[in-house]
């Protein structure tokens, strides 16, 4: 009789080794879904085709991303272009206008909004790269985290899956003996 405990492991077997093929399934996809939310982001912009290709599981991740992306970079490139300004007035009045920031034509005021404005744009889209560079970093992270659990799984199924070889044959030797033998 000892083949019915030994069919009752290979069915309790079977179920682990479908429930962890089940997880090791759900962690590719994270992981897949981590790839392509990294590219989304990997230059700081989220286009409309990047947004519409977002995987449905980190569309609120990404949409947190263009909200914290541009908020972050804005303030950061607000206050470095401002330090930059003041440095810039500092040194031309230290050095008697000598290193004009501003173009010295009749418009000064304007030719100074522009390049304050192309400084400004220029440091923002620097900022916008470096928070994706730390997201990413994040993400990688994440990744890396997500990869050593799916060895670990996959370790655990091959240890399931010899095992339930093994009891299935001791199964088959099993009903083999223990059947009855006519003469």
């Amino acid at each position: 009789m000892s083949w019915v405990m030994l069919s009752l492991r290979k069915v309790a077997l079977k179920n682990r080794i479908s429930d962890l093929e089940m997880k090791s399934i759900q962690i590719s996809q994270r992981i897949q879904d981590l790839q392509s939310y990294a590219n989304n982001i990997a230059d700081g912009v989220i286009t409309y085709s990047e947004a519409a290709t977002c995987p449905s599981s980190l569309f609120g991740t990404q949409m947190d991303f263009m909200t914290n992306s541009s908020s972050v970079a804005y303030q950061s490139a607000q206050i470095k272009t401002d330090a930059y300004l003041q440095q810039m007035q500092m040194l031309q009045g230290t050095t008697g206008g000598q290193y004009n920031f501003a173009s010295t034509s009749t418009n000064a005021a304007y030719a100074n909004a522009d390049q304050a404005y192309l400084l400004f744009n220029e440091i923002y889209k620097q900022e916008l790269e470096e928070y994706s560079k730390e997201v990413s970093a994040q993400l990688n992270e994440e990744e890396k985290q997500l990869q050593t659990e799916q060895a670990r799984i996959e370790a655990q199924l091959k240890a399931a899956e010899a095992e339930l070889e093994s009891v299935s044959s001791q199964v088959d030797n099993n009903i083999k003996n223990d059947a009855i033998k006519l003469a």
